[in-house]
């Protein structure tokens, strides 16, 4: 009986401590990226990529006298024209 007795009160002891010690579970992270987060981000970062590149090169054409505008547009349709990796769609070709 004393055999069977200590048996349970082992058990009942495990028992508990396995439960007080789910009980300390650490605190939730609040700042955890997550997938969509990173794209956002990854997103915003090209957008203002692009951004500052526009503006430099709207700078850099606000410079130039009207002889140097005249010849980089020449020089960007016969580029358009010939190179196969920057082609252009047949509807932008039409404002050029």
């Amino acid at each position: 009986m004393k055999r069977i007795l200590s048996a349970l009160v082992f058990c009942f002891a495990i028992l508990g401590a396995q439960e007080s010690a789910a009980q300390n579970k650490p605190p939730r992270q609040t700042n955890v990226v997550t997938p969509e987060d990173g794209a956002n981000k990854q997103k915003e970062n090209r957008r203002r990529k692009e951004e500052e590149y526009k503006m430099r090169q709207d700078k850099h054409a606000a410079i130039q006298d009207k002889a140097t505008k005249k010849r980089m547009k020449e020089s960007r349709k016969k580029s358009n024209k010939t190179g196969n990796a920057n082609r252009l769609p047949w509807y932008k070709k039409i404002f050029w």
